[in-house]
């Protein structure tokens, strides 16, 4: 549509493109309509059906020149945060707009897979009805798991069909739409870890693997144990794992933001995106309000900051203690553990790293560093 609208715009004019583009090819656009003095405006737009009746979240991104165009119209349909301001700001040059919603859409993807990896261990431990299950999702709504996706989760476990629970009646493929996979991919090429992200991606693709599971299935024995504990305190110790994985499941993604920020000067602002991710979005949540403070105090690191201390603090002992659970049930958990190895991985003062460069030095002569010493090294093992 861009090419085919480029030949009958003039110089100053100014288009946006509200799809879910990845950000690489809105910068190529930006680029050749820049070079006739054509202004594109690369927008991230979050809140599906619901968002488009009652307001969305706007990630506008470029020219500022395109951004000031848009900007009047995009407040007035944009949805309010938490103060009642428009949930639209400009994200900086260059495509930061559409990667923003990348990111966003990465850390949707791990918020959905936690919640599902949650109603999957109350389903198979503790043999719950969807309708018991909603019952425990409303009281975590009520609380600080309060977000769109568990109030929605809500409606999705009442919601019946001829008499039957639709869900028991829905096959489990999820599909996507790439976003998750770019954010992974994203990942992985900035350096960055983001276990919870990438597992919920990994667990889409076991979901479309359904024949396989299918043979799969009954060929390997499950080790069946009775749950060790009360349902009531088996949702305690799940909601403090959930609340945890959620921490550090942004935390992943504003490191992928932080990274991209270096390397390509988008000029991001995290404070006005935890912002603007209040209303209207997918990923809205009660604990945005907490990492908008935090990072309009500057903070980078979630980790530091000190409500996610105190939070985790708190929460470890039942985050280790839902995934041993899981293991021991064979109930996978990819996102939730995730969230566990990136805390534990993240608060390591030394690592096994120094056991990996002494075997790429044995088998490949890549040398190493010394606590000791300066300078790289390698030896004749």
């Amino acid at each position: 549509l861009i090419k085919k609208l480029a030949p009958i715009l003039d110089k100053d004019d100014a288009i946006m493109d509200g799809g879910n583009a990845i950000y690489k090819v809105t910068e190529i656009y930006q680029k050749q309509l820049e070079e006739k003095g054509i202004h594109l405006l690369g927008v991230g737009i979050s809140g599906g059906e619901e968002g488009a009746l009652k307001g969305p979240s706007i990630m506008p991104g470029g020219p500022v020149e395109a951004w000031e165009e848009f900007e009047e119209v995009l407040t007035k349909i944009a949805a309010e945060d938490f103060s009642g301001k428009a949930c639209v700001s400009h994200m900086g040059k260059g495509g930061a707009g559409h990667y923003v919603k990348m990111v966003h859409n990465g850390i949707e993807y791990a918020e959905m897979q936690m919640l599902a990896e949650a109603y999957q261990m109350l389903k198979e431990l503790y043999k719950l009805s969807h309708n018991e299950i909603a019952d425990i999702f409303e009281k975590w709504s009520e609380g600080r798991m309060a977000s769109y996706l568990t109030d929605i989760s809500v409606d999705v476990l009442r919601k019946k069909e001829d008499g039957k629970e639709l869900l028991d009646l829905i096959l489990d493929k999820a599909k996507n739409k790439g976003t998750g996979v770019w954010t992974t991919q994203e990942a992985l090429r900035l350096g960055v870890p983001s276990p919870t992200i990438a597992g919920a991606v990994f667990m889409r693709g076991f979901s479309n693997s359904l024949e396989e599971r299918k043979k799969l299935d009954g060929l390997y024995p499950r080790l069946e144990q009775s749950p060790e504990m009360t349902l009531s305190e088996f949702t305690e110790h799940l909601e403090k794992a959930l609340f945890a994985t959620r921490l550090a499941n942004f935390e992943q993604g504003f490191a992928i933001l932080r990274a991209a920020d270096k390397e390509m000067h988008y000029g991001l602002n995290f404070s006005e995106i935890t912002r603007i991710w209040q209303g209207g979005c997918i990923i809205r949540s009660a604990i945005l309000k907490d990492m908008n403070l935090a990072f309009s105090q500057k903070v980078q690191n979630l980790y530091f900051t000190e409500f996610a201390h105190t939070a985790l603090v708190e929460c470890q002992k039942s985050w280790k203690l839902i995934v041993n659970t899981a293991v021991k049930h064979s109930i996978p958990m990819l996102s939730i553990s995730g969230g566990l190895s990136h805390f534990e991985a993240s608060r390591r003062g030394r690592s096994s790293a120094n056991f990996i460069q002494g075997l790429r030095d044995r088998f490949g002569s890549h040398t190493y560093e010394r606590i000791d010493q300066e300078g790289s090294f390698h030896s004749e093992w």
